[in-house]
This record gives structure tokens, sequence and C-alpha cells, in this order.
């Protein structure tokens, strides 16, 4: 009876730690996603996709009437099913791309062209304050990525606008988010090519660089780039503000003690996106993944282990203590 007295007391607060009872809006789905959806996707695919959004495109000479078929550049290919999927699934491509790409072959121009950046759409906009949006901004003026390219690296080299889905959202928590953060970094930081359009040294591959670091492959399993080589800011849930490669953090004992850098970095967002949809008792106590070895400690159970082996240690002591006496008199006896 009693057992059951304490799970319809568990059943009953998490039903008052749900988002409904807290007063907190939940991510609610404000409209379907999907080309069939967009207003603007006939118009996407007679002016852009019809090349763009396939591997093989036909390309006509204008004069002579000649058809010849072309592979796409995978840097120039943008997928319609991952595209009309994403977060800007309902814009039409010549909202961020000027007119002058409807003329073919494009103009010398266009690729010069400045890209449209996050904050330009939804920076001071009390719709999007949330995401604070004007922070990560400022956050990432100050990072190696910009000043160390003068803002060659944008937004977009890490969040392809076409594809752009919050990461956390797609993969909640877990090794499965851990490693597709790790290989948007590793896109550039991984590809010695890639890296060459920044700098014109012979720029080897990043991984060599971390053999200091115990088990290497198992620390890229559990924890993200950004963890070690962002600074911390409390206020944003994802920091940008990447500090150059002699600032990361080094020390076993950052990560691996009760004040974890990781609970401030890797485990936040997980643990406040879970607070809110699932409530405290769901998304906190009941669900909680975030384990740290060093980090997850608790005094309860340790000072109970530290009593036992104590404990073990005394009787045997006495034990042998008694066993000792016991021989000696019997020695005295004989």
């Amino acid at each position: 009876m009693a057992i059951r007295k304490l799970l319809l007391l568990l059943f009953i607060l998490s039903l008052l730690a749900t988002p409904e009872a807290t007063g907190q809006e939940p991510d609610t789905v404000k409209s379907v996603r999907g080309a069939s959806n967009s207003l603007y996707a006939e118009d996407n695919e007679n002016n852009c996709l019809v090349c763009h959004g396939r591997l093989v495109y036909s390309l006509t000479d204008t004069t002579t009437g000649t058809t010849r078929k072309q592979l796409m550049s995978e840097h120039n290919l943008v997928v319609p099913d991952m595209f009309y999927n994403s977060v800007h699934w309902s814009f039409s491509c010549l909202d961020c791309h000027s007119e002058g790409f409807k003329t073919f072959p494009h103009p010398l121009e266009t690729r010069f062209e400045s890209s449209w950046g996050c904050i330009d759409c939804h920076g001071y906009d009390p719709n999007y304050a949330r995401y604070k949006f004007e922070e990560i901004d400022a956050e990432y003026q100050r990072s190696i990525h910009y000043t160390a390219t003068e803002g060659l690296i944008s937004c977009w080299k890490c969040h392809d606008p076409h594809y752009y889905n919050p990461l956390a959202r797609q993969a909640r928590g877990g090794r499965e988010y851990i490693i597709r953060s790790n290989e948007m970094c590793l896109r550039c930081h991984g590809n010695s090519d890639v890296m060459g359009l920044i700098n014109d040294e012979n720029v080897s591959i990043v991984l060599p660089k971390h053999e200091w670091l115990p088990d290497v492959d198992r620390h890229m399993e559990a924890v993200r780039c950004i963890d070690c080589h962002t600074r911390m800011n409390d206020s944003v849930l994802v920091a940008h503000e990447v500090m150059p490669a002699d600032s990361a953090v080094r020390g076993c004992a950052e990560c691996h003690s009760q004040n974890s850098i990781l609970m401030g970095t890797l485990y936040k967002y997980v643990s406040q996106e879970t607070r809110v949809e699932k409530g405290f008792l769901n998304g906190v106590i009941l669900r909680n993944e975030s384990y740290v070895i060093g980090a997850n400690r608790s005094k309860f159970i340790s000072f109970t282990g530290m009593f036992l082996i104590g404990m073990t240690i005394a009787i045997a002591m006495v034990h042998t203590l008694f066993r000792i006496i016991i021989k000696r008199k019997q020695v005295v006896h004989e």
C-alpha cells in the first residue's frame, strides 16, 4: 500500500511539473514544413533549383541550341527536401540572393555580394529576443573566427542557411548531439583543403594536435569541441566566443571535478530545454543523463562508503587483535 501511495504521489508531481502547469509555453510547430506548403516553391524551382537542386543539370548554349549535362559542385548544391525542412523553408531564394542571380550565366559581381547574417534578420526583434542573437553576435565578433579572418568565417560557415535546424532540437542530447556538433567543427578543421581558404600555409589535420589528451577518441565522442574552445557565458545557451588554441581548456580537473565546466557548457542547453519541455521533476531529477567522472559526487554516498570501509578495517583489526590475544593465552597455558 505504501508503494502505491508513493507511485501515485510521483505521478501527481510529474503532472504538476509539466510546462502547462508551470505556465511555460512548449515549443510548438507553428506551420507544416515541406515544398507543398511553400508559397515560393514553384519560383524557387524555376529560378534556382532547376540547376542548384540537382546533382546533374542541363546547360544550354542559347546561340547554337546545344545542350550539355554538367555536374553541380557540391558547394553549390541545395537538396530541396532538406531545404524545405529547415527553419528557412518558407523563404524565396531571392529573399537572400539578389535579382542578379536570375541572369544566367550569373554576373561575376554576384559572387562578391555580402551574405546576410543571422543578426540582419533576427537582431533587435522582440519575436526572437529569447534567443539572444545580439549577444551571440557580440561573442562571435570577439572570437578567433572573426578576429583572425576579418569576418570571413561568418555564421553560415558553420550553420548552412539552406539546411539549418537547431542542432539540440534535432539530436536531443546524448552522444548523437555531441558527435554532430563536432562534425560541424571538423568540416573545416579536419580538412586541410578547406583550411587553405583562410590560410595560405600548409595546414595540417586538426586531430593530431590533441595527442596530449588521454584517450582522444573517447573524449571526442563524449565532449564537444566548443566545451574546451569557447569562453563560457551563463546568459547564452551555446557559447560562440571561440578562443585561440593556446587558451583552450587543458586541465583534467576543470572537467573532472564537482565544479566541472561541463555543467555550464555541454549540459546547460540539455538541462534547460528538458526542464522547460518536461518540467523539473521529469527533466532534471528523473531523466538527468549528465554524468561526468569526478563531477557527479554525492556527499552522502561518499560518507557512507568511507564509513563502511572504515568499519570493515576496524572489525578486521579488532578480529586480528582478539586472535593475537587468544593465541598468546594458549601459549601461556601450554
